[in-house]
């Protein structure tokens, strides 16, 4: 049940995002055809420095995991 409501309101949130960004832009004018191709796929219109942010948060996402995981790793091995 509670994985339901999870689901239901991430569900939520995603589409009031979604026609929020529509409607911005609607407002700004852009062609109906290329504003849910910018939705569907956002990548498509960054540009490169936007890239390299996204590169640096995976990074520091990957290597937390990977510490955490280690660091768990050792003290599971000299506890034993």
């Amino acid at each position: 049940m509670t994985l339901v409501k999870i689901l239901l309101v991430t569900l939520l949130i995603a589409a009031g995002m979604f026609s929020f960004m529509i409607l911005l832009d609607l407002q700004m004018g852009i062609v109906k055809r290329g504003i849910i191709w910018k939705v569907i796929n956002p990548f498509r219109v960054m540009e490169t420095a936007e890239y390299i942010i996204i590169l640096l948060f995976l990074l520091f996402f990957i290597i937390g995991s990977v510490g955490s995981y280690l660091k768990k790793r050792l003290s599971n091995q000299s506890s034993n």
